[in-house]
């Protein structure tokens, strides 16, 4: 009885050392989006981590085509306290906004039949 006793352990053990080692694990697709954009100057726009903050590229997207139009409409960076850090956030949030409308488009019709098209027979 006490062998059978072991194994029924040792099964549990491996059992739940397996459970917790796939529950700790989450499968994410990749994003075809970029994970940072930045510009010349040295701006940088962390895109994986807004993405992971808001759930998705879309969510994303919306977030940062809302937050450029408060600035808009507050009167945009000359009301600003410090107007060229102000320009410099606004222009790497249009080109993070750029590359979020480039990775959340669906394909052109011609680009899919692209991809779709066989190869002539020879």
């Amino acid at each position: 009885m006490q062998v059978s006793r072991n194994r029924l352990d040792h099964q549990w053990s491996l059992g739940a050392v397996l459970l917790l080692m796939f529950a700790s694990f989450s499968v994410r697709a990749e994003s075809p989006c970029p994970a940072y954009v930045s510009l010349p100057t040295g701006s940088i726009f962390n895109l994986a981590r807004l993405i992971a903050d808001t759930g998705s590229p879309e969510l994303a997207l919306r977030k940062v085509k809302v937050s450029l139009a408060q600035i808009m409409a507050a009167g945009g960076c000359p009301k600003a306290d410090e107007p060229n850090a102000c320009q410099e956030t606004v222009t790497v949030a249009r080109k993070a906004l750029a590359e979020l409308e480039a990775c959340t488009s669906p394909p052109l019709p011609e680009e899919t039949a692209e991809r779709n098209r066989r190869e002539p027979s020879k």
